[in-house]
């Protein structure tokens, strides 16, 4: 525990218990016969400038600026950027009796350590209203971002998959929010159900209500983002340096749409791990994706059943996905592994279609791997046609094998229009190194040259690839069944156009070779 919480353990930990003991009904698996919604508070500061209550809860002053809050909020609220939040437990966001939001402003900072989390209730809501100059930040309470199970996390818990427990989705929102350093074990029990968490952010049971947009996961115990039981609308996600999986779910059919995964290195396992349950269904759509290894290395995996570091994983029952528009980069075994049963035999290049391939394209810059996909005992693979090594056809699965058959990447020929990542910004964001370029192994191996304009210099001006339009069935399939997302231009994170080229500038991680993860602050 650190200073800052033996300063004011001691009131805040009796208080926190005394309301916790009366107001959470966690571990109940009787559903409460109505939730009551509830209504804004007031946001009060007395005369000296001591914290503002939060809601009903009564948050605590350590030092001037320096607030912080824990217990079971059961009204309406908002954190405002003027404080540093400090969690002290939990904090929780409504609970069975009481459906609350909690509104936190641009530029807040919320920190935390040991279990330190916050649960949002199902039925209840964050809203987070990040803007790309003023992030909201959730970290651990040291002074850097350099390490990992510093704090608990993020968990967003909704009705699908309680036992008993049901109402009306709360429908949480992020927008523009990095949540680094997490994944300190957690065990939250709702309706009898106790699951335990070890993840950055963890969007468990919600419906379409629930929305990510520009978000970030650093350096999470686990998995960068944990998803389970719902079909939450998430887009422009960025996971780096996760010890586990850079996105992993289970029973998911939702949408994810323009991720990018930067794998840590040596974490052995994969950017994109596929699950589901025997009795649940899996079947997301992830489009415009771009998962990229860190170690430089090409190693055959197919003897060696421990070897799972793969682009994607297929496993636990796996027989659907929706996948279009993706590249994997320089994963050490390979491009995709089945295991645990996964059966991909229905799955294929047929689009639009209930579960397909289309464009989804492989290398190691490091060499050449025949055993690209593994298709472990019990599992199956794809069917014949879906798996085109060695050319760039463009449907299903291609791999491209090490040097002898390279990807063009855009940058790397002077006529760019049939670079097929013609909007793919691997290396260079806005004019800013990522330190994806480079044959160190402290250095993020991004498999692009990174000169976007031909020139043979490396600078600001590395940012102007043209759009890829695809006005096709598909496109319009993408469209009809998630609210208006659409593949307006193909790649991950860096779309093609000068103007729109700086969303994650000046509050992402910076992955430069000396840089150690740093999290970059909002323009002052």
């Amino acid at each position: 525990m650190s200073l800052r919480k033996n300063l004011i353990h001691s009131t805040a930990g009796i208080f926190a218990t005394a309301f916790l003991i009366g107001c959470s009904n966690g571990g109940s698996s009787t559903p409460a016969p109505e939730i009551v919604i509830a209504p804004p508070a007031p946001v009060v500061v007395d005369s000296q400038g001591a914290c503002p209550s939060v809601g009903n809860l009564t948050p605590v002053e350590s030092s001037a600026g320096n607030c912080t809050v824990t217990g079971v909020l059961n009204q309406n609220a908002t954190l405002t950027a003027d404080m540093t939040w400090f969690l002290e437990d939990r904090l929780q966001i409504g609970n069975n009796s009481f459906a609350a939001s909690l509104t936190i402003d641009a530029g807040t900072q919320i920190r935390g350590s040991d279990t330190d989390h916050i649960l949002v209730w199902p039925g209840s809501a964050i809203l987070a209203n990040g803007t790309s100059a003023s992030p909201v930040q959730m970290l651990s309470d040291d002074d850097d971002v350099s390490g990992t199970a510093e704090w608990g996390g993020l968990f967003l818990r909704g009705f699908n998959g309680l036992p008993t427990l049901s109402g009306t989705q709360g429908g949480s929102r992020l927008d523009y929010v990095v949540v680094a350093e997490a994944g300190a074990a957690v065990d939250v029990t709702i309706d009898g159900s106790t699951v335990n968490y070890q993840d950055n952010i963890v969007v468990n049971g919600v419906d379409n209500t629930t929305t990510l947009t520009f978000v970030q996961s650093h350096s999470s115990a686990r998995d960068g983002f944990h998803i389970l039981n719902g079909d939450p609308r998430m887009s422009w996600l960025l996971s780096t340096a996760a010890t586990r999986d850079g996105v992993w779910y289970r029973d998911f059919t939702g949408l994810i749409k323009d991720l990018m995964v930067i794998h840590n290195s040596d974490s052995g396992r994969a950017g994109i791990y596929a699950s589901e349950t025997i009795a649940g269904n899996s079947n997301p759509r992830i489009v415009n994706a771009t998962l990229v290894g860190r170690d430089g290395a090409s190693i055959r995996a197919g003897d060696d059943t421990s070897a799972n570091e793969f682009g994607i994983l297929f496993a636990d029952n796996t027989d659907q996905i929706r996948l279009a528009n993706v590249l994997i980069a320089n994963f050490r075994h390979g491009c995709y592994e089945a295991d645990s049963g996964a059966d991909l035999t229905d799955i294929d290049t047929t689009i639009p279609g209930p579960t397909y391939l289309d464009g989804v394209h492989c290398a190691n810059e490091a060499g050449a791997n025949p055993t690209f996909g593994v298709v472990r005992a019990g599992s199956t693979d794809f069917p014949d046609g879906t798996v085109a090594q060695n050319n760039s056809n463009g449907d299903g699965f291609v791999y491209y094998n090490g040097a002898a058959n390279p990807i063009d990447f855009t940058g790397e020929l002077t006529d760019r229009r049939e670079s097929f990542t013609a909007s793919w910004y691997l290396n260079n964001i806005g004019g800013r190194a990522n330190g994806l370029l480079g044959t160190d192994d402290v250095i993020l191996n991004g498999f692009l040259d990174g000169d976007t304009n031909n020139d043979g210099v490396l600078d600001a001006s590395d940012n102007g690839s043209p759009f890829i339009i695809a006005d096709n069935a598909f496109n319009a399939d993408v469209a009809s069944d998630t609210g208006g997302y659409d593949l307006t231009h193909v790649g991950a994170i860096r779309s093609g156009n000068p103007a729109t080229a700086a969303q994650f500038d000046g509050w992402t991680v910076a992955t430069g070779a000396d840089d150690g993860f740093v999290v970059q602050q909002p323009a002052q």
